[in-house]
């Protein structure tokens, strides 16, 4: 593992302000314990289009990359402090954030796509709701998304249009009658199927074919 030191880093903020972290197994503590909640959690899902800074290009997910929100509709880490210049949760940040080195990022690029943290390893042991999730990830389909968007697909905009209701309907009964926290649903369903589908119209073929390892961060505001 590479050092986590960082002693000539000036704590700018300037890499808070681009946007949270993905997290990484290592940082399932964090989750567990409280340290992050999940409603300050966004899952970017298998076959979803993200950003990599290493590859320096877009990527289709190979997995679940679970991310930190940002905050009042900007990029900034949901755990930075401006009053102070600082993160809320410094003693315990994820990975990711004690090993970037804006002057010099090999040491984040050497874990980057490895080892993230996925919705199972926090939620398969939660009877009824794993399984609610996983049968959202069959019926909503990223990859099954984007073929029904390829050109001359038969009756690909109707059901496109029940990908979409059936998401919809799915969070609304998960909180009105599952006592879910709304702010939840975007880390147990993933970004909403209307904004995932309007990303992949707007990205058409610009993302590579998913990687071995899920090696990307989101650049769209709206996360």
């Amino acid at each position: 593992m590479p050092s986590i030191v960082s002693p000539s880093c000036e704590r700018c903020g300037a890499c808070c302000r681009e946007g949270g972290p993905g997290l990484h197994l290592e940082d399932r503590r964090l989750v567990t314990d409280g340290v992050i909640h999940t409603r300050h959690l966004f899952t970017i899902r298998r076959g979803e289009t993200a950003r990599d800074p290493v590859r320096d290009g877009l990527v289709r997910a190979a997995g679940d990359i679970i991310k930190i929100k940002g905050c009042e509709g900007t990029w900034t880490c949901r755990c930075f402090d401006p009053e102070v210049n600082g993160c809320r949760i410094y003693a315990e940040r994820p990975l990711e954030c004690r090993l970037l080195d804006c002057r010099d990022p090999s040491r984040l690029a050497a874990v980057y796509g490895g080892e993230r943290l996925s919705r199972a390893d926090l939620l398969a042991g939660v009877e009824g709701l794993w399984e609610l999730v996983r049968d959202h990830d069959r019926r909503c389909d990223c990859d099954r998304v984007r073929g029904l968007l390829a050109p001359g697909q038969v009756d690909a905009e109707r059901e496109l249009a029940e990908i979409v209701r059936y998401d919809d309907e799915l969070r609304r009964l998960m909180v009105a009658r599952g006592g879910l926290e709304a702010d939840m649903l975007d880390f147990l369903l993933g970004r909403p199927m209307p904004l995932v589908v309007r990303l992949m119209r707007r990205e058409g073929g610009a993302a590579e074919p998913a990687a071995a390892a899920p090696a990307a961060a989101p650049r769209d505001p709206s996360a």
